[in-house]
């Protein structure tokens, strides 16, 4: 058997302020994660979120995963857009593309990678997934992307309002990404119930208990790439489930000098980094003047979000 974990259930979530970088690092070395507080505006969670509910509304071009499917158009199931889990929204939305490398997170990828980082996709949830725990290690595999070092991988989960164990708050474990594990590949006939199944097992066998990560509107949680983590069960005894929006990011160190593998695709410089960009959309990269950013933000906190 592998070393026991130490952490337990008893492990506290420390928190750190976006000045905090080396020690946030420091700590995410450790534990497989850290969690800055207060990391960017309430008021742009907020304002983006009316863009989700925008592009939802009027965008048949946004892309919704649905058990385990991908969607676009009016070939779109209507839970698709209920849900909705829109994935690569940064190739639509102008405040997605903000918030996707925002200082902090610019600055922490930049002190782990020693370079700029590049997000290689993006999933955004209007509720817990409710998906098992798992690893990201083997599962991110943009095509434009192509082979990668997967132990650069990380994430970032950007709380765009409070999460609870009432509306499914994102379950951690700590100190998982330190040992070895199987993969979704191996052995299991990639079936992801086998492989979850067996993770929770493994879990038990080292001693891995699951903490819940109880955010407010604005914090900013990253992990490791091999770290294990899971939507939490909504415990909410309401008929409606309530919600739990969410932004999700993936990183990696990619060599500057490559570009997207992916004709439909072009890989795009941001400040503090890069992102992967449909062709399609790229009239939507013209810049704006400070005074049209307000505008357009302004805009966007006017929206009311589909569903609510």
């Amino acid at each position: 058997m592998a070393e026991q974990n130490n952490q337990g259930s008893e492990h506290v979530i420390q928190r750190f302020q976006p000045q905090q970088i080396d020690a946030a690092l420091a700590y995410f070395n450790e534990h497989g994660y850290c969690v800055f507080s207060k990391a960017f505006d309430p008021a742009l969670a907020k304002a983006f979120w009316g863009d989700v509910g925008h592009q939802i509304a009027h965008n048949e071009r946004l892309s919704y995963s649905l058990y385990g499917k991908i969607y676009q158009g009016p070939n779109t199931p209507p839970d698709g857009k209920k849900l909705p889990r829109i994935i690569d929204i940064e190739s639509h939305s102008e405040l997605a593309r903000e918030l996707i490398l925002i200082s902090p997170i610019a600055k922490f990828l930049h002190a782990l990678y020693g370079c700029p980082g590049t997000c290689l996709q993006t999933l955004t949830y209007k509720f817990s997934s409710e998906q098992r725990a798992h690893s990201d290690k083997v599962l991110v595999s943009p095509p434009y992307v192509g082979p990668y070092d997967r132990d650069t991988l990380a994430a970032s989960w950007l709380a765009l309002e409070a999460s609870s164990e009432a509306n499914g708050a994102l379950i951690i474990y700590p100190g998982s990404h330190k040992l070895p594990k199987r993969s979704l590949f191996d052995g299991f006939e990639e079936s992801y119930e086998a492989y979850t199944c067996w993770l929770d097992t493994w879990l038990q066998e080292n001693g891995f208990t699951g903490v819940t990560f109880r955010a407010e509107p604005g914090d900013i949680l990253f992990w490791h790439g091999d770290f294990i983590h899971a939507g939490g069960a909504i415990q909410s005894p309401s008929d409606t489930p309530p919600t739990r929006k969410s932004l999700v990011c993936h990183y990696a160190r990619i060599p500057a000098e490559q570009p997207s593998l992916d004709v439909g695709w072009s890989r795009v410089s941001l400040p503090g980094g890069s992102y992967y960009q449909r062709v399609q959309e790229s009239a939507e990269q013209k810049p704006r003047s400070f005074m049209q950013r307000i505008k357009f933000r302004m805009a966007s906190l006017a929206r009311k979000p589909i569903g609510t």
